[in-house]
């Protein structure tokens, strides 16, 4: 492999987890302006904003930290090897991230079963967080796709 496609599957996985965390915050904001005008059951209320804020803050750390590893590559202050240990750390942390998300989920589907005025927001819930748990997959497989290459 020359070093062009090494560059290429860099820069793939730099834009895969940047795009991730692009996705994890416009998730968390829609959460976070939707959830407290959807009649709900108060407590699974504050536990969805509470997961969502902490989503929104994984985001911008992930975004961050992408940030500032594409400047120290642009700079040559860095290598593949760190790179790819840089990139997996990120994804275990957007994974621990969305670990939560699926946490209320589950309560969010075993309150909807008790009372269907939290359908709504167990929906809007799951389907935001599949979204999410799909641009890690991408991330995750650009990362591997660039710990092959090396």
């Amino acid at each position: 492999m020359t070093g062009n496609d090494v560059q290429r599957k860099i820069l793939a996985a730099l834009a895969a987890v940047r795009d991730c965390a692009e996705q994890m915050e416009n998730s968390a904001d829609g959460l976070l302006q939707a959830l407290p005008t959807m009649p709900m059951d108060e407590i699974l209320r504050a536990t969805s904003l509470e997961m969502s804020t902490g989503l929104k803050d994984t985001a911008g750390r992930v975004t961050f930290e992408v940030a500032l590893l594409q400047a120290q590559l642009g700079e040559g202050k860095t290598n593949v090897p760190n790179v790819i240990t840089a990139l997996s750390s990120v994804d275990a942390t957007i994974m621990d991230a969305l670990a939560s998300a699926a946490d209320v989920v589950d309560e969010l589907e075993a309150a909807a079963e008790r009372d269907e005025r939290n359908e709504p927001p167990f929906v809007m819930m799951i389907e935001a967080t599949g979204v999410m748990l799909q641009g890690l997959e991408r991330a995750k497989v650009a990362t591997e796709a660039l710990r092959a290459a090396c």
